[in-house]
């Protein structure tokens, strides 16, 4: 899982540069997440828990607002088998730790999206497609 998220992450980081978002921000982010059938209730909570702690960080808040432009777009997007990828959040400015915060807790009220097999090759295709839009 580990493996995973480390590739998509990678694979998003190279991509990322080439993307321009509707108002200047200093990156554009996908968090994208596996809910697949393997993922339990307790990791799927503390998937979501963890990204909402991580976005609301004061170390990463800061990062996030340290470009020229002080701000980063994010979404947030869940993915199982090929075809099954839901936006649980569109693209969200956060340039501050009200943002962060606003962000965070909307990720963690929010419902799991669905549940089936795996298919990174899909979570990734979809994933770029938020970028180029």
């Amino acid at each position: 899982m580990r493996r995973r998220v480390a590739l998509l992450g990678l694979a998003l980081t190279l991509l990322a540069p080439t993307a321009r978002a509707a108002e200047p921000v200093d990156m554009l982010l996908v968090l994208a997440a596996d809910v697949s059938r393997s993922v339990t209730e307790p990791k799927f909570k503390l998937q979501r828990e963890g990204a909402a702690a991580a976005i609301t960080h004061p170390d990463v808040v800061r990062a996030m607002t340290s470009g020229p432009h002080r701000k980063i777009a994010v979404c947030f997007i869940e993915w199982a088998t090929a075809g099954m990828q839901n936006i649980v959040i569109d693209w969200t400015v956060i340039g501050d730790g009200a943002s962060a915060r606003s962000f965070g807790d909307r990720l963690v009220e929010l419902p799991r999206s669905f549940a089936g097999s795996t298919s990174i090759s899909g979570a990734i295709d979809f994933s770029v497609s938020r970028l180029e839009q």
